[in-house]
């Protein structure tokens, strides 16, 4: 406090670094969720890591063991007839992989020969001269592979499209005593000329394993038929379409039942011959068998294959990158919490009422938590702490200062407080208690009144803020501030 009565305080805040380092300490067991964390984060890289260099290293040796084997194959003497052998196994190995794949996705392979679902679109044609050309045009109708694309996808088969092409048909029936001598020229005989058919049926068919997505595959030719249709219309004078049949039925179909067993005695035969022609070979050749037409795709003019460059593979470490994992995680626990105690904008320690407000200090008292047990943080922490004061002498220090009536203005619900006013009422010592100044009228006009005030301030709770307007207001008031007592 100067002449005028001011009580000026530093803007700039000190840190200090003992009370952040045991702010920090204090949260230990957040210190351990994040060392835990960062061991897994860590563990979780260098697995990555891991998996990149195994995967590389690999490759290194698979380009240094297939050059060594190389060599020793270019060595190795084959007798021609089981080289012979050697290329018909391989043949019926391809041949078996082929066929087992067919019979995996072909949807005839999966359907019930007793319960085929068979859609039928049938139409009579007749457009003239034109007829033939007209019929050309709808049997193309199958023939594009975007109709396989749209019938895939109606059906909902799980197969590709070039599986679909097994399950539909298109067949053209012509009127032979119907028919149109278009080359009847003059001077012809009758032999010379050739005749068409003036109207044909043609008929579409699509077998299906269960009726909606017959259905559904019908739809799809039907609109495309439609839309030839109404070309047709268009462009032809005699041409005429009639719909003869349109339906889905259930049939027993002998013909994929006979598939079904061709092609699975075709994969049985593959197998067979297969393993016979394989496993008369020796040892040495079944190496040779092995590098020449199993370990790659065997190709009948071979191609001269570099050899790359073989590199050296850094091992992969777990203790590094479990540490950097875990540093990186407390880097972050650090960074966080430190931001937490600089935008923490109560007071921390009995010096930074001293050094930033300039109020004397007149004692400290020890908090709420007395008697209880403290952690070992804490206990380590009051050894870097000034000794607490006790209530008689900081009643005895009040007494000194020679004020006749002292008003104490803070935290009143604060059981060491009510303890103080105790003391002093108990040794006749004239102090006052009160609220705030700032919060209670009355307060403040007793402490006008009064020989000076004492700010009571508790650690961990009593805002910066608060503390400034406390100031602020004896200085207008031209209240006189005699000390503080601070609660930690």
């Amino acid at each position: 406090m100067n002449e005028n009565m001011n009580y000026p305080y530093e803007n700039e805040r000190e840190i200090d670094l003992i009370d952040l380092m045991f702010y920090l300490m204090k949260q230990w067991k957040t210190l351990i969720m994040a060392v835990v964390i960062g061991a897994i984060l860590g563990s979780g890289i260098y697995v990555v890591k891991k998996k990149e260099a195994d995967q590389k290293k690999t490759i290194d040796i698979s380009a240094v063991t297939e050059e060594d084997t190389e060599e020793a194959i270019k060595n190795y003497k084959v007798d021609p007839d089981v080289k012979a052998n050697m290329e018909l196994a391989y043949q019926y190995r391809q041949l078996y992989r082929k066929q087992l794949e067919y019979n995996q996705n072909s949807p005839i392979m999966q359907m019930d020969p007793s319960k085929v679902y068979q859609g039928e679109l049938k139409y009579y044609i007749s457009a003239g001269y034109d007829t033939t050309l007209v019929k050309t045009l709808y049997q193309n109708i199958l023939a594009t592979d975007d109709i396989l694309s749209e019938l895939k996808d109606a059906s909902e088969l799980e197969c590709e499209e070039q599986y679909i092409r097994e399950l539909i048909g298109c067949g053209v029936s012509e009127d032979g005593d119907a028919s149109i001598n278009i080359n009847n020229a003059a001077g012809k005989t009758l032999e010379e000329s050739s005749f068409t058919a003036k109207n044909v049926l043609i008929t579409y068919t699509i077998n299906s394993i269960d009726e909606e997505s017959c259905d559904k595959m019908l739809g799809v030719i039907r609109s495309k038929v439609e839309e030839l249709n109404q070309k047709c219309l268009d462009e032809y004078e005699d041409y005429e379409m009639t719909p003869i049949n349109d339906s889905v039925r259930v049939i027993a179909s002998s013909d994929y039942l006979s598939k079904q067993k061709s092609n699975a005695d075709q994969l049985s035969n593959y197998l067979s011959n297969m393993s016979r022609l394989e496993g008369a070979f020796g040892e040495g050749d079944k190496e040779y068998y092995n590098v020449v037409y199993l370990s790659r795709e065997y190709e009948q003019d071979e191609e001269v294959v570099e050899t790359p460059v073989v590199e050296e593979v850094e091992p992969v470490s777990p203790v590094k990158w479990l540490v950097i994992g875990i540093f990186l995680m407390c880097v972050c626990w650090g960074g966080f919490y430190l931001v937490i105690y600089l935008m923490d904008r109560r007071i921390k320690t009995t010096d930074e009422v001293r050094s930033m407000y300039g109020i004397s200090l007149i004692g400290r008292l020890r908090g709420k938590d007395v008697g209880k047990k403290k952690d070992w943080v804490c206990r380590l922490h009051e050894r870097f702490q000034e000794p607490f004061d006790s209530e008689e002498y900081i009643v005895a220090a009040i007494n000194a200062m020679g004020k006749e009536n002292v008003i104490l203005s803070g935290e009143m619900e604060n059981r060491e407080i009510k303890k103080l006013v105790e003391t002093a009422q108990a040794s006749r010592c004239k102090i006052e208690a009160g609220d705030s100044i700032r919060e209670n009228c009355k307060v403040l006009e007793v402490a006008k009144n009064a020989d000076g005030v004492i700010f009571i301030f508790v650690v961990g709770k009593t805002k910066q803020t608060e503390i400034q307007r406390e100031l602020e207001i004896c200085s207008i008031q031209k209240i006189p501030v005699l000390g503080s007592i601070v609660i930690e």
